[in-house]
């Protein structure tokens, strides 16, 4: 039976190997991840703060801590 031998260099060699092929597929994509992120950021923030100042209406009709 022949023993099966990983070597530090082909832990690295392959991370390697798959970061560049990570990077070839983001090279495709483009800034279209970029959009798409920034978009549900600025999405979220326009919610979050919606529900901010609803909260803040219902506290001052209830007179409690705003």
């Amino acid at each position: 039976m022949k023993m099966l031998m990983i070597t530090w260099t082909d832990i690295f060699e392959g991370t390697g190997r798959f970061f560049q092929w990570i990077f070839k597929g983001m090279k495709v994509l483009g800034h279209g991840p970029n959009v798409i992120i920034w978009c549900l950021i600025i999405f979220v923030l326009v919610y979050w703060t919606t529900r901010l100042a609803r909260y803040r209406k219902e506290a001052q009709r209830n007179g409690t801590i705003e």
